[in-house]
C-alpha cells in the first residue's frame, strides 16, 4: 500500500512521518480483532508483522513431519481465507518455541485489514 502525502497548513507531510501512524493504525485493527476473538498477540515495537498465538484455536495436527504452525497457516488459508506466515521456518534451533505462533502482516490497506479482522473475529470459539 502507498501512503500519500497530505497537505497540512500549506506544508506537505513527509512520508516518514505518516508511515508510523499508518502502521500503528493497521496493527491496532488486527490487535483489536484478535483480542475480541480471545487470541493473544505479541505487538511489535516496529516492523510490519505481529505474532498471533494460535493455542486457543484448539487445532490438532499430526506434527511428525510438518510443524504445527505450517499446518495451521495452511488451515487458516484454506478454511478461513486468512493469510498468515509460520515462524518455524525462521528458526534453526528451538522451533518448539514458535510452533503455536503465526505472523500477521499489517502493512495492508485499511479495507484488507478490516476484512481480515472480520475473519479473525469469526475464529472465536
Amino acid at each position: 500500500a502507498v501512503v500519500s502525502t497530505q497537505s497540512t497548513g500549506g506544508e506537505e507531510e513527509a512520508y516518514f512521518t505518516q508511515l508510523p501512524r499508518w502502521m500503528q493504525d493497521g496493527c491496532g485493527i488486527l490487535t483489536e480483532a484478535c483480542r475480541e476473538a480471545g487470541l493473544p498477540v505479541v505487538e511489535p515495537y516496529s516492523g510490519y508483522f505481529m505474532l498471533l498465538d494460535t493455542t486457543p484455536l484448539d487445532l490438532e495436527f499430526d506434527t511428525s513431519k510438518v510443524p504445527y504452525d505450517v499446518q495451521c497457516s495452511k488451515h487458516l488459508m484454506e478454511h478461513h481465507k486468512l493469510a498468515t506466515i509460520p515462524l518455524t521456518p525462521f528458526f534453526g534451533l528451538n522451533k518448539e518455541l514458535s510452533e503455536k505462533y503465526v505472523r500477521l502482516c499489517f502493512a495492508k490497506s485499511t479495507a484488507t485489514l478490516e476484512a481480515g479482522a472480520e475473519i479473525i473475529r469469526g475464529l472465536r470459539k
